[in-house]
C-alpha cells in the first residue's frame, strides 16, 4: 500500500476582508434640463456628491433604461439619455463600492418623434402640409392606388378632405384658403374645401414640364418647379414668367427675402438660394450646400425655422441634416431618425411633419418630430 502524503498549507484565504469599508452613497441634488430630457438625445447633467471620477463606475438609471455616462467628477455626472421615452420615471446612481443607490428623481424622458396618423404598411404619403388650425392633410396611396387628399387632427384623427384619382406630390394652403397641389402634369391645381371639386389654377406654357413642388410667398406669388430646369413664379393673376435654372428640382422653401432650391445638378445634390428682389424677381442663384459631400444622399424636402435653421430631409440613414444660419451643417438626432424623408410641414409647438420612406426596417408613414424650434410657416409655426 502506498501511503498518502499531504502537507498543511494553512487556512484558505477569506474574500471577506474585515477592513474594507464601503465608499459613500451617492447622493442626487439637481438635474438639469430640469423636469425632463429628449431621449436617447441629451446630455443631462446630474449635481450631488459621492459620484466615482471614473465614468463607468458611475451607473445612472432613467428607470429600468441606463445611461451613457460621458464626463464624471465627485460631484457632477454627465450623461446621455438612453433612448426609452416615458413620461415619468425615477432617476437614481449607484457607483460601484457603494452600498447603496442614491436617492430618486422623478424625470421625464420626451420621444425625439412619434408615428403619426396611424399610416398603415399598405399606404403611401406624398405631398404634405398644415392649416392655421394645426391640421395635417396628406396625399395618400393605398394599395398602390391614389387615394385623394387625407386630413389629420392634431391629435391624429383621420378623414377624408379630397377623393382624387391622381397623386399630388406637392400641396400647401393660400391666404385664400385655397389648397393649391402639383401632381407632375404642368398645371396647378386648387381646392376651395372639403369635398370641392378640382380646378386648374394656371398652366405653364411648356408642355415638357412636370411640376413637384410649390410654395406661396407673403404676396400671394405661387413658385413651383420640377424636372425641366426652369422656376415659375404665378401671380394672383395668373401671370407666369419663367426663370432658368439647370438642376432637376426636387423642392422649395421661402425664408426672409430668399427662395431656397434643392434638387440634383450632374448628379450632385446641393442646396441653392435666389435673392427675391422688391419687383418679387429672381437674382442670380448662389449655392448653399453641397448634400452629396456631406453624406452621400439627395436632398428631397426643405423647411425653416424662424431661428433661420433650413431643415433638409434626405435619403440617408440619418435622414435629417440641419443647416445653421451660418451654413453649418449637423446631423439631427444621429442613430434615432432612420427614415429616409420625402416631405415637410411644420405643425404647432415646433412639431415638424415628415413624409417618410419604407426602409428594410421600417414603414413608409408619417412621423412629427421634436425639432425644440418654431417653424417659419406662414402659419405661425
Amino acid at each position: 500500500m502506498v501511503p498518502f502524503l499531504g502537507c498543511d498549507s494553512g487556512t484558505a484565504p477569506s474574500l471577506y476582508d474585515p477592513d474594507q469599508t464601503s465608499l459613500p452613497d451617492p447622493t442626487i441634488e439637481g438635474v438639469i434640463p430640469e423636469g425632463r430630457a429628449l431621449a436617447g438625445v441629451d446630455i443631462v447633467t446630474v449635481t450631488g456628491a459621492n459620484f466615482s471620477t471614473e465614468p463607468s463606475e458611475n451607473l445612472v438609471y432613467f428607470g429600468d433604461a441606463r445611461g451613457d455616462v460621458v464626463e464624471a467628477s465627485p460631484s457632477q455626472i454627465l450623461v446621455t439619455a438612453p433612448n426609452s421615452p416615458q413620461p415619468t420615471l425615477m432617476l437614481r446612481i449607484t457607483v460601484l463600492g457603494a452600498e447603496r443607490f442614491s436617492n430618486s428623481i422623478s424625470y421625464g424622458l420626451d420621444a425625439p418623434f412619434v408615428e403619426f396618423g396611424g399610416v398603415q404598411d399598405f399606404e403611401n404619403i406624398y405631398g404634405i402640409t398644415t392649416d392655421p388650425s394645426g391640421n395635417l392633410y396628406a396625399s395618400l396611396v393605398a394599395f398602390n392606388l391614389p387615394a385623394g387628399i387625407i386630413r389629420l387632427t392634431p391629435e391624429g384623427e383621420r378623414s377624408e378632405f379630397i377623393a382624387s384619382s391622381f397623386v399630388w406630390s406637392d400641396i400647401t394652403f393660400g391666404s385664400d384658403n385655397y389648397l393649391y397641389a402639383v401632381r407632375s402634369v404642368r398645371a396647378v391645381f386648387r381646392f376651395q374645401g372639403a369635398g370641392a371639386p378640382r380646378e386648374t389654377f394656371a398652366v405653364i406654357p411648356n408642355s415638357a414640364t412636370r411640376l413637384n413642388s410649390l410654395v406661396i410667398d407673403e404676396n400671394d406669388h405661387l413658385w413651383v418647379a420640377g424636372n425641366n430646369q426652369e422656376i415659375y413664379r404665378i401671380q394672383p393673376d395668373k401671370a407666369i414668367k419663367s426663370y432658368a435654372f439647370d438642376v432637376n428640382i426636387r423642392d422649395l422653401a421661402l425664408f426672409e427675402e430668399f427662395l431656397y432650391v434643392t434638387g440634383i445638378q450632374e448628379n450632385v445634390s446641393k442646396v441653392w438660394r435666389f435673392r427675391i428682389d422688391a419687383d418679387n424677381n429672381l437674382g442670380e442663384s448662389e449655392d448653399l450646400f453641397d448634400i452629396t459631400a456631406f453624406n452621400g444622399s439627395v436632398g428631397y424636402a426643405l423647411a425653416f425655422a424662424t431661428t433661420g435653421h433650413l431643415y433638409i430631409g434626405t435619403g440617408a440613414s440619418d435622414p435629417v441634416i440641419v443647416l445653421d444660419p451660418k451654413g453649418a451643417g449637423s446631423i439631427l438626432y444621429p442613430d434615432i431618425l432612420k427614415q429616409p424623408v420625402r416631405r415637410f410641414a411644420w405643425g404647432p409647438e415646433g412639431g415638424l411633419y415628415a413624409a417618410t420612406n419604407s426602409t428594410e426596417t421600417t414603414d413608409a408613414g408619417i412621423i412629427r418630430i421634436t425639432s425644440r424650434r418654431m417653424g417659419a410657416g406662414k402659419f405661425g409655426f
